[in-house]
């Protein structure tokens, strides 16, 4: 059955029993859909009535002001899901854009099948451990925009994503461009700033793969 295994991965079913995944999968009206590179898959004021699951690719959410501003609110690699607390929420108005970062494609599962679903009170309870663990990722957004100093923000965004990864080499999901964005810095300011923080010792790096040494 197509996406079953990446609905599976994504611990949506995760309070179901092993035995019910494919009578709760065909209750579920599932569907799929290949972006281009920088395709607009959600604008800003978009409804999101659907769980959405990065099946191949990432995708970004990001603001634009009205100076033109980019901001990079978060990336979001294979397997996992975005979106979700807009989906569940009572205006389910996208605050930010989702644009897809590569050729990506995404999985959507309806919310009005899930309601209807007999398992929806297992998917819910699914639904809000996930939405637990996105405001512990924002939770370390905030920490990472508190720091003053542009090399803080930098240790202190590669420091949460070794934490995750568990190991002292870690994978940026994004270009400098967006990693800019991502930390609210200047694009030149960062270069320049990995590039000493590199000559110091402090970390090592090639494009998006970083190592802090012990």
């Amino acid at each position: 059955m197509k996406y079953l295994e990446r609905v599976i991965g994504s611990g949506l079913l995760s309070n179901v029993k092993k035995t019910e995944y494919i009578t709760a999968f065909e209750q579920m009206k599932i569907s799929g859909r290949s972006y281009k590179k920088n395709e607009k898959i959600f604008l800003e004021e978009d409804i999101i009535d659907r769980v959405c699951i990065v099946d191949a690719g990432s995708v970004r959410s990001e603001k634009i002001y009205p100076t033109g501003e980019i901001h990079i609110v978060d990336v979001y690699d294979e397997g996992a899901i975005f979106g979700l607390e807009i989906a569940v929420s009572r205006t389910r108005k996208s605050a930010t854009d989702f644009i897809s970062n590569e050729e990506t494609r995404v999985v959507f599962i309806s919310m009005a099948s899930i309601e209807k679903s007999s398992f929806e009170a297992k998917i819910r309870k699914s639904i809000s451990y996930m939405l637990a663990d996105e405001n512990i990722r924002m939770a370390h957004k905030i920490e990472i925009l508190a720091e003053r100093g542009l090399r803080n923000r930098i240790m202190t965004y590669l420091r949460i994503l070794q934490k995750k990864a568990g190991s002292g080499t870690v994978t940026v999901p994004m270009s400098r461009e967006q990693m800019a964005q991502f930390l609210c810095v200047n694009r030149s300011a960062l270069s320049n700033e990995l590039n000493v923080m590199k000559r110091e010792g402090i970390i090592d790096f090639k494009k998006g793969k970083f190592m802090i040494p012990d």
